[in-house]
């Protein structure tokens, strides 16, 4: 995580409280997370907003009248927003805590807006990065990116769907769904809860699917975005679900819960080097 849920929190965030207000103050604090060519800078946007904003899978991009900016918040990118003129919101990786005090250690950049608002990017493992691009070089950049349809576009179909598994036939379906070249915002959560929905186990190769289990993996990425994308994303916190039992995630991060579907626990193995939850009474390997 960060993964679509949570950037497109940010992004809603940003977009609902922050946009077309004037940006007085610009703090980067790391240097390091901004990528800038032709001259481009932050401090170009002092006096100035963000006009508007999009996401393309797990990155978002704010258009400004010098720029387009587009960010990823990569493993554990942060976006807090305070002040007294906005309500506030908080989207991203759950280390440092939501709540504290502002700025710290991780943070790393810091935008001032007018009527007391204030956006705060923390990063804990530096992966992050911001890119500052002349307007008519974005959608090469993104191009370049060769990112699948995003989850939440009308081009993500079922029958395109259909086609991109079967163009890819070897490998197991958890790392293919992984892939952003195949559908863009999954990550290793929102996998392991599709997966878990339609009742595929993460090794099963793709070739080995079929029409109707492609069907059960489409229905649960629609699904589980309609649930996660609301709240926010999943509460995870030191490797752990943060809600109860019966609420969502329903399968990651409950090693040793009950399976919601049939009460057998929930177990935690290695697909690929990554942490993986699921159910290995309703999620069969064959």
């Amino acid at each position: 995580m960060p993964e679509l849920p949570e950037v497109e929190a940010a992004r809603r965030g940003i977009h609902e409280q922050l946009r077309c207000r004037t940006i007085t103050g610009i703090e980067l604090i790391r240097p390091g997370l901004v990528v800038a060519e032709n001259g481009l800078s932050l401090d170009l946007l002092q006096g100035l907003c963000i006009e508007d904003t999009f996401r393309h899978g797990k990155y978002m991009v704010w258009q400004t009248e010098p720029m387009a900016i587009v960010v990823h918040m990569k493993m554990t990118g942060q976006f807090i927003a305070r002040g007294t003129g906005i309500p506030g919101f908080v989207s991203g990786h759950p280390v440092p805590a939501y709540d504290s005090e502002l700025p710290h250690k991780s943070t790393h950049l810091v935008l001032e807006f007018n009527d007391d608002a204030r956006l705060y990017f923390t990063d804990i493992r530096h992966f992050a990065r911001i890119w500052l691009l002349p307007h008519d070089e974005l959608a090469d950049h993104l191009a370049a990116l060769r990112l699948g349809p995003d989850l939440m576009s009308p081009e993500f179909t079922l029958d395109d769907f259909r086609a991109r598994l079967r163009r890819r036939n070897v490998g197991r379906i958890k790392p293919i769904l992984l892939d952003q070249t195949v559908v863009a915002g999954l990550g290793n959560i929102y996998v392991d809860e599709v997966l878990w929905y339609a009742e595929i186990h993460p090794t099963r190769t793709a070739e080995s699917l079929t029409d109707d289990e492609i069907d059960r993996i489409y229905e649960g990425i629609v699904r589980t975005m309609e649930i996660a994308i609301p709240e926010g994303g999943a509460r995870i916190k030191h490797g752990k679900a943060i809600p109860d039992v019966g609420e969502f995630p329903f399968v990651h991060a409950r090693e040793g819960l009950p399976c919601q579907h049939c009460g057998a626990p929930i177990v935690k193995t290695q697909v690929n080097n990554r942490g993986t939850y699921l159910c290995e009474v309703c999620q069969v390997s064959s």
